[in-house]
């Protein structure tokens, strides 16, 4: 399995997230590639995709949102989406359907290690299931 995690930012919370995540998979004999948001314009070279991004009053930016919305062939792969922030994140539902997310989750800036690697397991464990 090949695992693209992108974040919507090159540092802060998201991109800690993003490489415990990658970190995570790596040492369950997953592929994982961390790139960057250029990357989903070719993430139908992967079987799955990890996105994370950093939310302000419960929603991602629209430029997050329509990122996600343009990426060709998300809905056609296995997807997780993440996201950082204080509020709650509870506005990203459309989102998640449109994409067809596997599992969507909000992650505190300050989530412990152990926080991420239980979802990272989590995905792992999906990824296992439909290999």
């Amino acid at each position: 399995m090949t695992v693209l995690v992108v974040t919507d930012s090159s540092e802060g919370p998201a991109q800690k997230i993003a490489r415990l995540v990658a970190d995570a998979l790596g040492e369950r004999d997953i592929d994982v590639t961390v790139g960057d948001t250029s990357d989903l314009e070719r993430s139908e070279e992967f079987e799955g995709v990890v996105f994370g991004g950093e939310v302000d009053a419960g929603e991602y930016s629209p430029d997050t949102v329509e990122l996600l919305s343009r990426a060709s062939g998300l809905s056609q792969q296995l997807v997780w989406l993440f996201a950082v922030g204080d509020e709650s994140t509870e506005d990203t539902t459309d989102l998640v359907s449109e994409i067809a997310a596997l599992d969507y989750r909000s992650f505190s800036p300050s989530a412990g290690e152990d926080e991420v690697r239980s979802w990272a397991a989590f995905i792992a464990d999906e990824i296992d299931g439909h290999s």
